[in-house]
C-alpha cells in the first residue's frame, strides 16, 4: 500500500467529548468512535465498511477491513506513545525481516493542543497468543522465533531524533519500592529489600518493544506473523524486554523462556537471574501479578530466592 503522510483537518467531526471521565469505558465503543475512524479512512482513500473494536488496551483501536486505525489522545502519555509508535513503524519499513504491521498512513484529526493524532497500519492475519494458547511443542518453537526476532529489534540503530530516547529505568528507579507498595503484589518483607537489591541498568542500551504480552504476539498456522503495539517502545537496558514476555505471554513457563533466550542468543550467566529480577521490579507496569501463583507453597524469604524461582532456566534449557 502507498504510504500517506499527515493529512489536513477539514471535515473532521467535533472533537470527542470525554469530559465526564469515561475514556476507559469508551475504548471499545464502536458507535462512539466510528465518526472519527471513518474520517481517517475517508482521508486516506479506504472503504468505511463494518468496524470492529481491536483488543481494548490504552488507546481506541479499530479494525476496518485490511487496515487498523489507532487514535491517540486523552491518556496522559498519548504524545510520547504516539511519537514512539510512529518512530518504530517508520524504522521498521527498512527491516522487512521483523514481522510487524506496516504503516499505511498517519496524521492528526485537529490542529492545536489536542490534535488526536492517528496511525493507520495493515491488519495481521492469525490470532493473538492470548486467544491461541499454543501447545507445548508449538509454544516452544514460537518462543524461539520470538527470540530471534527480538534480537533483530535490539540490534537496530535508532536515530537520536526518533522519539524513542525516553528511559523509564533511568528516570524512575528511585520510586520502585513505593510503586510496589501501591500495587500490593509482593509481600512487605520483599518490598523492604528492593532498594538494596536493585542492580544498575546496563549501559548497553537497546531499542525494546517493552510490552511483549500475550496480546501483542500474533500467530497463524503455527508461525509468528507479527508483533503489534509499539507505543511503549524506548531505548534502555535490554533486560527490560523480558518481564512482560515471561510473565505475560509465557505465564512464567521457564521452558518457553529458555527457548526464547536460546533463539535470541542471550547469555545466561551467574548474574542473569538477579539482573532479570532487578529490571522486572523496575518495570513501568506491575508485571508480577502472577507471582503469588508461581510461589504458592514455597518459602520465599529474599528477593534472591524469588529471582532464582522465577528466572533460573538451568533446568529448563528450552
Amino acid at each position: 500500500m502507498k504510504l500517506a503522510g499527515s493529512a489536513g483537518v477539514m471535515g473532521a467531526p467535533p472533537p470527542p467529548d470525554l469530559s465526564g471521565g469515561d475514556y476507559g469505558d469508551r475504548l471499545g465503543d464502536v458507535g462512539f468512535w466510528a465518526p472519527y475512524v471513518r474520517e481517517v479512512l475517508r482521508r486516506h482513500g479506504h472503504a468505511d465498511g463494518d468496524l470492529v473494536a481491536g483488543f481494548v488496551g490504552t488507546y481506541p483501536t479499530f479494525l476496518a477491513g485490511p487496515v487498523v486505525v489507532k487514535l491517540f489522545g486523552c491518556f496522559g502519555t498519548w504524545r510520547a506513545d504516539h511519537d514512539a509508535e510512529l518512530a518504530v513503524q517508520q524504522l521498521l519499513r527498512g527491516h522487512p525481516n521483523i514481522p510487524a504491521p506496516a504503516l499505511v498512513a498517519h496524521g492528526q484529526l485537529y490542529d492545536g493542543a489536542d490534535p488526536w493524532p492517528y496511525l493507520v497500519t495493515t491488519r495481521l492475519a492469525g490470532s493473538a497468543w492470548r486467544d491461541l494458547r499454543p501447545s507445548a511443542s508449538t509454544g516452544t518453537k514460537l518462543a524461539g522465533t520470538v527470540g530471534e526476532i527480538i534480537r533483530q529489534v535490539h540490534d537496530l540503530r535508532v536515530p537520536e531524533a526518533a522519539g524513542l530516547q525516553r528511559d523509564w529505568l533511568r528516570d524512575h528507579r528511585p520510586g520502585t519500592a513505593e510503586r510496589h507498595r501501591a500495587w500490593g503484589t509482593l509481600p512487605e518483607h520483599l518490598i523492604d529489600q528492593i532498594p538494596d537489591f536493585l542492580s544498575a541498568p546496563s549501559p548497553h542500551r537497546r531499542l525494546v518493544h517493552a510490552d511483549l504480552t500475550e496480546d501483542h504476539l500474533f500467530v497463524d498456522g503455527g508461525q509468528l506473523v507479527g508483533i503489534i503495539d509499539w507505543g511503549d517502545a524506548f531505548v534502555t537496558d535490554p533486560y527490560y524486554e523480558l518481564a512482560a514476555l515471561h510473565f505475560g505471554a509465557f505465564e512464567g513457563d521457564k521452558r518457553l523462556l529458555g527457548s526464547f533466550l536460546a533463539g535470541y542468543g542471550w547469555p545466561v550467566d551467574d548474574a542473569f537471574c538477579r539482573r532479570a529480577m532487578s529490571v522486572a521490579l523496575m518495570h513501568r507496569f506491575d508485571v508480577l501479578t502472577g507471582v503469588r501463583d508461581i510461589a504458592r507453597g514455597r518459602e520465599v524469604a529474599t528477593l534472591d530466592d524469588l529471582a532464582v524461582l522465577l528466572w533460573d532456566v538451568s533446568a529448563n534449557p528450552g
